[in-house]
Protein backbone atom coordinates (compact mmCIF):
# COMPACT_ATOMS: atom_id res chain seq x y z
CA UNK A 1 0.00 0.00 0.00
CA UNK A 2 2.78 2.50 0.90
CA UNK A 3 4.69 1.03 -2.51
CA UNK A 4 1.95 2.44 -4.02
CA UNK A 5 1.25 5.85 -2.91
CA UNK A 6 5.14 6.60 -2.94
CA UNK A 7 4.62 7.34 -7.15
CA UNK A 8 2.04 9.64 -6.60
CA UNK A 9 3.70 11.95 -3.34
CA UNK A 10 7.04 12.02 -6.03
CA UNK A 11 4.49 13.11 -8.91
CA UNK A 12 2.73 16.07 -6.03
CA UNK A 13 6.20 17.09 -5.11
CA UNK A 14 6.84 17.39 -8.52
CA UNK A 15 4.24 19.52 -9.69
CA UNK A 16 4.90 21.81 -6.74
CA UNK A 17 7.85 22.47 -7.07
CA UNK A 18 7.39 22.94 -10.53
CA UNK A 19 4.38 25.23 -9.45
CA UNK A 20 6.53 27.04 -6.32
CA UNK A 21 9.59 28.01 -8.73
CA UNK A 22 7.81 29.93 -11.79
CA UNK A 23 5.90 32.14 -8.87
CA UNK A 24 9.12 32.75 -7.19
CA UNK A 25 11.10 33.99 -10.52
CA UNK A 26 7.76 35.50 -11.38
CA UNK A 27 7.68 37.51 -7.89
CA UNK A 28 11.24 38.13 -8.31
CA UNK A 29 11.07 39.85 -12.01
CA UNK A 30 7.95 41.80 -10.46
CA UNK A 31 10.52 43.31 -7.61
CA UNK A 32 12.66 44.11 -9.93
CA UNK A 33 10.51 45.62 -12.08
CA UNK A 34 9.61 47.77 -9.37
CA UNK A 35 12.76 48.85 -8.52
CA UNK A 36 13.58 49.90 -11.74
CA UNK A 37 10.68 51.85 -12.21
CA UNK A 38 11.82 53.43 -9.12
CA UNK A 39 15.06 54.32 -9.98
CA UNK A 40 13.60 55.52 -13.52
CA UNK A 41 11.19 57.98 -11.85
CA UNK A 42 14.28 59.65 -9.38
CA UNK A 43 16.07 59.89 -12.76
CA UNK A 44 16.28 63.52 -12.64
CA UNK A 45 17.14 63.65 -8.74
CA UNK A 46 20.13 61.51 -9.63
CA UNK A 47 21.32 63.33 -12.27
CA UNK A 48 20.71 66.32 -10.21
CA UNK A 49 22.95 64.51 -7.66
CA UNK A 50 25.66 63.06 -10.27
CA UNK A 51 26.58 66.62 -11.82
CA UNK A 52 28.26 68.00 -8.72
CA UNK A 53 30.38 65.15 -8.77
CA UNK A 54 31.16 64.86 -12.66
CA UNK A 55 31.78 67.96 -12.47
CA UNK A 56 34.57 67.65 -9.75
CA UNK A 57 35.73 64.32 -11.18
CA UNK A 58 35.97 66.31 -14.70
CA UNK A 59 38.41 69.18 -13.13
CA UNK A 60 40.25 66.73 -10.67
CA UNK A 61 41.27 65.15 -14.21
CA UNK A 62 42.13 67.54 -16.08
CA UNK A 63 44.26 69.08 -14.16
CA UNK A 64 45.75 65.34 -13.00
CA UNK A 65 46.04 65.12 -17.31
CA UNK A 66 48.23 69.11 -17.45
CA UNK A 67 50.22 67.67 -14.59
CA UNK A 68 51.12 64.48 -15.61
CA UNK A 69 51.41 65.54 -18.73
CA UNK A 70 54.39 68.42 -17.99
CA UNK A 71 55.64 65.72 -15.58
CA UNK A 72 56.02 63.43 -18.40
CA UNK A 73 57.82 65.82 -20.95
CA UNK A 74 60.39 66.35 -17.71
CA UNK A 75 59.34 69.85 -16.63
CA UNK A 76 59.67 69.81 -12.98
CA UNK A 77 63.36 67.79 -13.70
CA UNK A 78 61.85 64.57 -11.79
CA UNK A 79 61.59 61.81 -14.58
CA UNK A 80 57.99 60.65 -14.61
CA UNK A 81 57.13 56.81 -13.51
CA UNK A 82 54.30 54.38 -14.11
CA UNK A 83 53.82 53.99 -10.02
CA UNK A 84 53.17 58.20 -10.27
CA UNK A 85 50.63 57.73 -12.94
CA UNK A 86 48.67 54.70 -11.14
CA UNK A 87 48.67 56.93 -7.18
CA UNK A 88 47.37 60.62 -9.79
CA UNK A 89 44.36 58.65 -11.41
CA UNK A 90 43.67 55.82 -8.66
CA UNK A 91 43.40 59.05 -5.65
CA UNK A 92 41.24 61.07 -8.06
CA UNK A 93 39.36 57.89 -8.18
CA UNK A 94 39.19 57.33 -4.57
CA UNK A 95 38.68 61.16 -3.76
CA UNK A 96 35.40 61.36 -6.38
CA UNK A 97 33.50 57.86 -5.37
CA UNK A 98 33.90 59.14 -1.69
CA UNK A 99 32.15 62.50 -2.60
CA UNK A 100 29.68 60.36 -4.81
CA UNK A 101 28.41 58.43 -1.85
CA UNK A 102 28.59 61.41 0.21
CA UNK A 103 26.10 62.93 -2.07
CA UNK A 104 24.18 60.11 -2.54
CA UNK A 105 24.01 59.26 1.31
CA UNK A 106 22.89 63.16 2.37
CA UNK A 107 20.11 62.66 -0.56
CA UNK A 108 18.80 59.23 0.69
CA UNK A 109 19.09 60.78 4.11
CA UNK A 110 16.68 64.26 3.15
CA UNK A 111 14.39 61.48 1.53
CA UNK A 112 14.37 59.57 4.65
CA UNK A 113 15.19 56.47 2.97
CA UNK A 114 18.04 53.35 3.55
CA UNK A 115 21.05 54.45 1.77
CA UNK A 116 22.20 51.20 0.58
CA UNK A 117 18.20 50.79 -1.17
CA UNK A 118 17.61 47.80 -3.20
CA UNK A 119 17.90 50.22 -6.19
CA UNK A 120 21.75 50.92 -5.36
CA UNK A 121 22.57 47.15 -5.30
CA UNK A 122 20.87 46.67 -8.79
CA UNK A 123 22.77 49.44 -10.31
CA UNK A 124 25.79 48.22 -8.34
CA UNK A 125 25.51 44.49 -9.60
CA UNK A 126 24.82 45.86 -13.23
CA UNK A 127 28.34 48.16 -13.11
CA UNK A 128 30.57 46.23 -10.92
CA UNK A 129 31.72 43.36 -13.59
CA UNK A 130 32.67 46.32 -16.10
CA UNK A 131 34.12 48.48 -13.17
CA UNK A 132 36.53 45.02 -11.90
CA UNK A 133 37.34 43.91 -15.23
CA UNK A 134 38.71 47.40 -16.47
CA UNK A 135 40.73 48.14 -13.39
CA UNK A 136 42.33 44.46 -12.91
CA UNK A 137 43.21 44.45 -17.25
CA UNK A 138 43.96 48.56 -16.68
CA UNK A 139 46.59 47.68 -14.13
CA UNK A 140 47.86 44.89 -16.05
CA UNK A 141 49.05 46.77 -18.77
CA UNK A 142 50.16 49.80 -16.89
CA UNK A 143 53.80 48.98 -16.47
CA UNK A 144 54.33 47.99 -20.07
CA UNK A 145 51.77 50.03 -21.96
CA UNK A 146 50.23 52.73 -19.85
CA UNK A 147 48.77 54.15 -22.96
CA UNK A 148 46.28 50.65 -23.44
CA UNK A 149 45.43 50.54 -19.85
CA UNK A 150 44.09 54.58 -20.21
CA UNK A 151 41.61 52.96 -23.27
CA UNK A 152 40.61 50.02 -21.72
CA UNK A 153 39.77 52.51 -18.33
CA UNK A 154 37.70 54.53 -20.95
CA UNK A 155 36.24 51.75 -22.69
CA UNK A 156 35.04 49.63 -19.70
CA UNK A 157 34.09 52.83 -17.51
CA UNK A 158 32.01 53.19 -20.93
CA UNK A 159 31.06 49.35 -21.02
CA UNK A 160 29.76 49.73 -16.76
CA UNK A 161 27.48 52.70 -17.88
CA UNK A 162 26.16 51.02 -20.50
CA UNK A 163 25.21 48.10 -18.29
CA UNK A 164 22.87 50.35 -16.30
CA UNK A 165 20.90 51.69 -19.03
CA UNK A 166 17.20 50.11 -18.27
CA UNK A 167 17.01 52.47 -15.28
CA UNK A 168 20.01 55.27 -15.76
CA UNK A 169 18.86 58.68 -16.89
CA UNK A 170 19.23 59.30 -20.24
CA UNK A 171 22.28 61.65 -20.13
CA UNK A 172 24.20 58.43 -18.39
CA UNK A 173 23.53 56.69 -21.11
CA UNK A 174 24.98 58.82 -23.66
CA UNK A 175 27.96 59.46 -21.46
CA UNK A 176 28.15 55.56 -21.37
CA UNK A 177 27.87 55.96 -25.66
CA UNK A 178 30.51 58.78 -25.34
CA UNK A 179 33.27 56.38 -23.41
CA UNK A 180 32.63 53.66 -24.86
CA UNK A 181 33.19 54.82 -28.40
CA UNK A 182 36.38 57.02 -26.92
CA UNK A 183 37.68 53.90 -25.82
CA UNK A 184 37.42 51.50 -28.58
CA UNK A 185 38.87 54.46 -30.67
CA UNK A 186 41.91 54.87 -28.77
CA UNK A 187 42.35 51.04 -28.19
CA UNK A 188 42.68 50.30 -31.60
CA UNK A 189 44.95 53.43 -31.87
CA UNK A 190 47.08 52.43 -29.44
CA UNK A 191 46.93 48.97 -30.23
CA UNK A 192 47.56 49.04 -33.84
CA UNK A 193 48.56 52.37 -34.89
CA UNK A 194 51.34 54.16 -34.54
CA UNK A 195 54.32 53.58 -31.88
CA UNK A 196 54.03 55.33 -28.78
CA UNK A 197 57.32 54.04 -26.92
CA UNK A 198 58.52 57.60 -26.87
CA UNK A 199 55.73 58.85 -24.64
CA UNK A 200 53.83 56.16 -23.58
CA UNK A 201 52.90 58.13 -20.33
CA UNK A 202 52.18 61.25 -21.73
CA UNK A 203 50.18 59.98 -24.27
CA UNK A 204 48.40 57.88 -21.18
CA UNK A 205 47.73 61.13 -19.32
CA UNK A 206 46.74 63.25 -22.61
CA UNK A 207 44.02 60.61 -23.14
CA UNK A 208 42.65 60.71 -19.51
CA UNK A 209 42.20 64.10 -19.47
CA UNK A 210 40.81 63.93 -23.08
CA UNK A 211 38.15 61.72 -21.68
CA UNK A 212 37.74 61.54 -18.24
CA UNK A 213 37.97 65.48 -17.86
CA UNK A 214 36.59 66.52 -20.81
CA UNK A 215 32.96 64.41 -20.72
CA UNK A 216 32.36 64.84 -18.13
CA UNK A 217 32.97 68.71 -17.48
CA UNK A 218 30.45 68.49 -20.83
CA UNK A 219 28.11 66.08 -18.85
CA UNK A 220 27.93 67.97 -15.64
CA UNK A 221 27.58 71.33 -18.17
CA UNK A 222 24.36 69.48 -19.93
CA UNK A 223 22.77 67.97 -17.00
CA UNK A 224 23.27 70.80 -13.81
CA UNK A 225 20.38 71.77 -12.17
CA UNK A 226 19.08 74.46 -13.26
CA UNK A 227 15.67 76.61 -11.58
CA UNK A 228 12.44 76.69 -13.37
CA UNK A 229 10.88 79.80 -14.85
CA UNK A 230 8.86 81.37 -12.30
CA UNK A 231 10.19 79.29 -9.10
CA UNK A 232 10.54 80.79 -5.62
CA UNK A 233 13.61 82.40 -4.79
Amino acid sequence: MLAKNIPNFVLQSKALRHKVRPMSIRNEAEENLRIIRSLMEKATVYRAISAPGALAGGLGATAIAIYGGAVAQGRFGSPATVPQFLGMWIGLLVVVTVANFMLLARDAARRSEPFVSPGMKLALRAMLPGLLAGGMLGLAFSFTAPQISAAIWVLLYGVSLLAAAHFAPKSICWLGRAFFLAGTGLFALFAFGASWESSPLLTAHAAMGLTFGLFHIVYAALTWPRRRPGADN
